[in-house]
């Protein structure tokens, strides 16, 4: 399985509050062999 990811800078990283890799998304019929990835920030 490929998990995709994010890039981003050290400010961007003191914002993130959680982080999922959304397994589920490869369930569909004709689904990416990748699995995205979300992250929540903080305002």
């Amino acid at each position: 399985m490929r998990i995709d990811f994010i890039l981003g800078s050290p400010a961007l990283a003191d914002r993130v509050t959680g982080a999922l890799i959304d397994t589920e998304e490869r369930a569909g019929k004709g689904a990416s062999d990748h699995a995205p990835v979300i992250v929540e920030l903080a305002d």
